[in-house]
């Protein structure tokens, strides 16, 4: 592995809303995720899905359908409270001093993901289980009411990222709810282990989405989920709670916005969760083994991943400012070799 440089509310919406995005949501943060994956973190992550784990079965079986894992499993898994920060927020003015946070949240768990992955040390059932960690709460972040609590004078303890902000009508009892199904752009209809209908409408939605919301990657750095957090609670104070009202029935403009908003966090999420897997799963830096001078020809091999395309840059001194780019090369297998005519007494060679 790379090493870098570096209270409870009787309700059956509230049991429903615990689960952030419904599993579609997650698997589609998943698919996006999956899409972007370098060969290398797309091959750890095969490896480490298929590992056995005490809670597993065919409907958590792929890097997809794995997303769901934490939610599938949570009672047993005790880590109900890991899927949700509540950063408070007022919307009446009420204090918020009356509300004290957990002392466990999504933020320190994928942290706490994050470092078990890192340590290459760690057993792997551990970094199995916190791969299927990693796909959930990344993508539990991403919907804005797992990142805060309202309070009010209603609710001066905080409505519970908004399961305590009820409706009169409609399918959905609660804001939280409602953001969970994304206003009714993830319809939670794809069945579990995937079939091809399924991966279809995955597919589909994975490209629309991006194709309607672009975003920029970010590879190699490991990211501070409070910032992710911070987001959300920004989104919430502009948008989940703008153009609501408790007790009424949601505006089909309101649904409309929360559908926007949900297709664009699943874009962003997937792409921040290739990202940091990327990051977390690239390969180790390439050794280069020399070979002898052979009719005016030198050459080198390394080992390389099969698929896995390979820059060779050269230079004449160190002290030069820039490599120069020489050539592209994808490895067939895992044994990559390249030669160059001898045409001056020194050159230095770097793969990228």
């Amino acid at each position: 592995m790379f090493k870098l440089l570096v209270g409870f509310l009787v309700s059956f919406y509230f049991a429903q809303s615990l689960r952030a995005w419904n599993a579609e949501g997650h698997m589609l943060v998943s698919q996006i995720a999956y899409n972007h994956l370098s060969p290398a973190a797309k091959a750890k992550c095969d490896e480490l899905i298929a590992v056995p784990l005490v809670y597993g079965g065919p409907s958590n079986n792929t890097f997809v359908t794995a997303a769901v894992w934490a939610d599938d499993h949570r009672a047993p898994l005790g880590t109900s409270g890991s899927h949700f920060i509540n950063l408070p927020f007022s919307l009446d003015g009420t204090p918020t001093n009356g509300f004290t946070p957990p002392a466990f949240d999504v933020v320190k768990a994928i942290n706490q993901s994050i470092a078990v992955l890192q340590n290459p040390d760690s057993v792997l059932t551990n970094q199995a289980t916190h791969l299927r960690y990693l796909l959930h709460f990344v993508g539990d972040i991403q919907q804005p009411l797992h990142c805060v609590t309202a309070v009010s004078s209603a609710t001066p303890n905080g409505d519970a990222g908004g399961n305590a902000f009820t409706f009169s009508g409609g399918r959905w009892g609660n804001v939280h709810f409602l953001w969970d199904e994304g206003g009714g752009y993830l319809t939670n209809s794809i069945s579990r282990p995937l079939n091809p209908t399924g991966q279809a409408i995955l597919d589909s939605k994975a490209a629309a989405a991006e194709t309607n919301y672009s975003y920029s990657a970010n590879p190699n750095t490991i990211p501070n989920p409070m910032t992710w957090a911070m987001e959300g609670l920004e989104l919430a104070k502009t948008v989940s709670y703008v153009g609501v009202t408790r007790n009424t029935t949601p505006s089909a403009g309101y649904l409309n916005t929360v559908k926007a908003s949900a297709e664009q966090r699943m874009v962003m999420g997937g792409r921040r969760l290739a990202d940091l897997l990327n990051t977390l799963f690239a390969p180790s830096p390439v050794a280069l083994t020399p070979g002898p001078v052979s009719n005016g020809t030198f050459a080198f091999t390394w080992v390389g991943l099969s698929n896995a395309s390979y820059r060779v840059e050269w230079k004449h001194q160190l002290s030069d400012p820039m490599w120069n780019v020489l050539t592209n090369i994808t490895a067939t297998n895992n044994s990559v070799l390249f030669s160059d005519a001898v045409s001056q007494t020194q050159r230095l060679y770097q793969v990228v």
